[in-house]
């Protein structure tokens, strides 16, 4: 008879160094004046995404036909959130989607999602990298994040701009670039 493996994928080690992981995160929204929300995660209503699948379940107890959904991210919610008068919000949470699948892939994973309203992309971009600096500090430096438009990463690392490529071109480069 061979004994049941009931230990858990992640090692001890592993958890804690997450859960140290998340508190630092939480400790730079907190300091940059955000609070942390929790918005549900099955819900009647879903992310109108095209390119998201989400998992679909029906009521509660069974009898209720209703399609219910496992969120695919805390968007809607959180946008709620914006419309009802919050003003800088944060949530990690779990999310669902049915949809990707691989190697690296499950279909149940954390996301860390957030808003301030009144924030432009560059102040978001200015948090972003306050945020990898102080979750990432051995591996980002006071200067190391250089910023680039999407074009120019694009040119950066293909080759070539891409804003006004046709869909034909845009699988050329992705097929030459494997």
């Amino acid at each position: 008879m061979t004994t049941p493996n009931f230990l858990p994928t992640a090692d001890l080690d592993t958890l804690r160094r997450r859960a140290e992981l998340l508190m630092t995160i939480r400790t730079v929204f907190h300091a940059a004046g955000y609070f942390e929300v929790e918005t549900p995660i099955l819900s009647h209503d879903t992310v109108v995404d095209a390119h998201l699948d989400p998992f679909v379940t029906h009521g509660v107890n069974g009898s209720d036909q209703q399609p219910i959904f496992l969120q695919t991210s805390p968007e809607f919610g959180m946008k709620r959130l914006l419309a009802a008068g919050a003003t800088a919000i944060f949530q990690i949470g779990k999310v669902f989607r049915q949809g990707e699948s691989g190697r690296l892939h499950n279909p149940e994973f954390t996301m860390i999602e957030w808003y301030r309203v009144g924030d432009d992309h560059h102040r978001q971009m200015d948090f972003t990298a306050e945020l990898l600096r102080q979750v990432c500090p051995s591996l980002v430096g006071p200067s190391e994040i250089e910023r680039l438009t999407y074009d120019e990463a694009f040119e950066r690392f293909t080759g070539q701009p891409v804003l006004n490529c046709e869909a034909s071109e845009l699988k050329a480069i992705a097929n030459r670039h494997g």
